[in-house]
């Protein structure tokens, strides 16, 4: 049975998804050129516009959230631990 091919439409669907979605990646070469010869925005138009890193704040607080309760704990376990409040009998 013969593999189904692509249509124009999937191909193009395909392509746009895939410039999405590793658009922050850099290769090492200046994108600049492409986006003129297309008509697109420059990089400098791009960067003046006004971009919403709301999520980007909700990741952060999260990581840092839960990297200080990390801490917290441990620097906790380790006062138990140096007044023996706890004994682990394996180590002395």
């Amino acid at each position: 049975m013969a593999k189904r091919r692509k249509t124009r439409e999937q191909k193009k669907s395909a392509d746009l998804r895939h410039k999405i979605l590793h658009k922050t990646v850099n290769y090492g070469f200046d994108p600049e050129p492409l986006l003129v010869k297309n008509g697109a925005k420059s990089s400098s138009q791009i960067t003046s516009e006004n971009v919403n890193y709301s999520y980007l704040i909700h990741d952060l607080t999260k990581t840092i959230t839960l990297t200080a309760v990390i801490i917290g704990v441990q620097v906790f376990l380790f006062l138990l631990l140096k007044t023996h409040l706890i004994n682990i009998p394996w180590i002395s």
